[in-house]
């Protein structure tokens, strides 16, 4: 549901046809187009899959993994294979994504490769270091209420609290695209 939503707000932002330019591929759905599609979301697995036709991913320029934190044996062994099939497609971008992993362990996993020699004159004019850009995220107060002495019913107590909370949210949320409308 991940990929097609993303996919579907990119591909409406860029003016274009969900399956043309934009795509996505998961688990037995395959919406894209071998001839225009440019911009393509799927999973580690499918990309694994892939990789049984293709081991050099040749079709691609630029691969992102997202999310490269939440780990599992898919996206390790990925990433193994993204540094090996880098050895032979130098030109290959890799744009490793991540909210709390360590940058600089990462970059030193890729980039402490065994290089093959050059030739002279052989000089592509691609960078080899791996460059590493931060951007700050936004923080959000975190605010924790306990109540005074134990409720006999803690579900309905809950559910409660829930929907307190939800309310007040609404409401701000609602305010604030009232004040919107009215100062645009």
């Amino acid at each position: 549901m991940f990929f097609q939503s993303v996919a579907a707000i990119l591909a409406e932002e860029m003016g274009v046809k969900l399956g043309e330019e934009v795509g996505y591929t998961i688990r037995f759905e395959d919406i894209t187009n071998s001839e225009l599609t440019r911009i393509k979301f799927l999973t580690d697995g499918v990309l694994l899959r892939e990789m049984m036709d293709d081991p050099l991913l040749s079709k691609y320029i630029v691969i992102m993994v997202d999310e490269a934190h939440e780990r599992s044996l898919s996206t390790d062994i990925l990433l193994g294979l993204l540094k090996k099939i880098q050895r032979r497609r130098p030109e290959l971008r890799l744009i490793i994504a991540s909210a709390i992993i360590e940058a600089k362990s990462m970059v030193e996993f890729f980039h402490n490769r065994k290089r093959r020699p050059q030739l002279e004159g052989d000089d592509n004019g691609l960078q080899t270091e791996p460059a590493i850009l931060s951007v700050d995220g936004r923080g959000f107060n975190v605010q924790i209420f306990y109540i005074e002495e134990p409720d006999s019913n803690y579900l309905q107590a809950t559910v409660s609290t829930v929907m307190l909370i939800h309310d007040k949210v609404h409401y701000t949320r609602y305010y604030f695209i009232q004040h919107l409308k009215q100062n645009i």
